[in-house]
């Protein structure tokens, strides 16, 4: 294989990422759907932890709908930067509510912080790997062996990709990560600057398709779940101090908000026009997918938004395994179900 010169990838791309970035703010900032507060209501803010795209559409429809009103909060979505940012902002108390996978919960916790798992959305991890049909074979973990592979610089899932490489049989060395701004990876995937990618159901598969039909090729996929990575994606988190203070709070925003997911996966179409009414730059056809795609992850473990100790435990072995959170004991404090229905443990 012909020497790889990283630089020359990403320096090219950087003002594309810059324009891209800069465009999908403007694009998307001011638009963030409203109600009109109720008296007395508590303002809310919510980290996406990214743009809105239709994996919020649970949240758009709360607020569209009035349920987050009937609670008497005034909810606030906010773009965010990723998952590992995103903690580190809610353990901050920027913000009261986000949108994080456990990956991020253990890392942020591991340093001092105090973000904690409120309930499931993505009840199985969405990330596999992507590549392109007519250049690659990809099959197993194998056939990533002295190929490219990029990831958004924001995803924590890397840090468990070398474990996740290992016990599938695969020296992680022979396998050549590549940390992209994250609004670059789609077309360099596409595009053929790199050979494989990270794509996400809910979220960037939708992207992938569309993208590579513009270019005349096909997406393929490997889950990591179909092949020993058996963790949870994201969900609701806050902060312990949030859970103290304000108990009700907690279970009232969870309430509304999964009102809103669960007419968002009854009705996908009603779901996408609310999301498109506030952010109407949004793609018709990506963001329906988006929100059918959450819904049948939402659905993954019979519709149960309660997180399994052994499943997020998983996730505190594979970073193990990576080399990180060694000698981490807190397992049972990243999340808890005491606000769902049904829920005690904590």
């Amino acid at each position: 294989m012909a020497a790889f010169h990283r630089r020359a990838l990403v320096a090219p791309l950087l003002v594309v990422a810059a324009i891209a970035a800069l465009t999908l703010w403007s694009a998307f900032g001011g638009n963030t759907p409203r109600t009109a507060p109720a008296e007395n209501s508590r303002s809310v803010r919510f980290n996406m932890a990214w743009l809105p795209q239709g994996s919020m559409a649970g949240i758009f429809v709360a607020i569209d709908k009035g349920y987050f009103a009937e609670a008497g909060l005034d909810v606030q979505p906010v773009r965010g930067f990723g998952g590992m940012r995103t903690a580190n902002e809610l353990d901050q108390g920027m913000f009261e509510f986000a949108y994080i996978d456990p990956l991020s919960v253990a890392l942020n916790r591991s340093k001092g912080g105090a973000v904690r798992m409120v309930g499931g959305i993505n009840m199985r991890l969405p990330a596999g790997a992507c590549f392109v049909k007519e250049r690659h074979n990809i099959a197993a973990p194998a056939d990533l062996a002295g190929l490219r592979f990029g990831a958004g610089q924001s995803s924590m899932i890397q840090a468990l990709l070398p474990a996740w490489l290992k016990g599938n049989g695969v020296d992680p060395a022979r396998v050549e990560q590549i940390q992209l701004d994250p609004a670059i990876v789609v077309s360099s995937l596409v595009e053929g600057r790199i050979d494989a990618a990270e794509c996400w159901l809910g979220n960037s598969m939708a992207l992938f398709d569309k993208a590579a039909k513009a270019k005349g090729v096909t997406i393929g996929r490997i889950a990591y779940a179909d092949f020993g990575l058996d963790v949870y994606g994201s969900g609701f988190a806050t902060r312990d101090a949030l859970i103290d203070k304000d108990p009700e709070l907690v279970r009232a925003f969870l309430k509304a908000a999964y009102r809103g997911y669960a007419d968002a996966a009854r009705d996908p179409k009603a779901a996408l026009a609310i999301t498109r009414k506030h952010y109407p730059l949004l793609d018709e056809a990506v963001t329906e997918r988006q929100i059918r795609e959450t819904a049948a992850l939402m659905a993954a473990e019979g519709g149960s938004h309660r997180l399994n100790p052994a499943k997020i435990e998983r996730t505190v072995t594979y970073l193990q395994a990576s080399g990180q959170l060694q000698g981490f004991d807190q397992a049972p404090q990243l999340f808890t179900n005491a606000f769902l229905p049904m829920g005690s443990q904590r």
